[in-house]
């Protein structure tokens, strides 16, 4: 990631991420939702497409190519194999923030896994679930409707 031009080395929008020191495959564990700019969107795409490790996975082909649903199949995957942290999770989580962050609910719901995952593992835990409760979606709860009485 590249300094911005004011020679501070943070981008605005992207919720104090210091870019020259941030790998793009780790900025999954420190961006919030609408903290995220377009920019660096674009840049951590092209890092997991560019990635040298590539996951035995056979959806992988299709999340490369841009298809949310594959993707979402190779994090649940590898995040059930890997720890939090590992490459192959950091791979996968930059995957789901490329399309969390363009909107898609499922995307962002496991990303909130992911997080919370990692947190179960940290040292200072708050951060990172307070993280994940805002990438969660919010959906409106409604009561169950009641069996019909015969």
């Amino acid at each position: 990631m590249q300094a911005s031009e004011t020679g501070s080395g943070r981008r605005p929008g992207n919720a104090g991420i210091a870019s020259p020191a941030i790998r793009p495959l780790t900025v999954w564990r420190r961006c919030d939702p609408g903290g995220i700019a377009p920019a660096t969107v674009a840049e951590i795409e092209r890092a997991v497409a560019g990635a040298a490790l590539l996951p035995h996975h056979r959806r992988w082909p299709e999340a490369l190519r841009g298809d949310p649903a594959a993707t979402v199949a190779v994090a649940v995957d590898v995040l059930r194999r890997h720890p939090p942290g590992a490459a192959a999770t950091d791979l996968a989580m930059s995957g789901l923030l490329v399309h969390a962050a363009r909107g898609d609910p499922t995307a962002a719901l496991v990303l909130a896994h992911g997080l919370a995952a990692l947190a179960r593992r940290h040292p200072r835990p708050g951060e990172l679930l307070g993280r994940a409760a805002r990438w969660a979606p919010r959906r409106p709860r409604r009561r169950p409707t009641p069996p019909a009485r015969g």
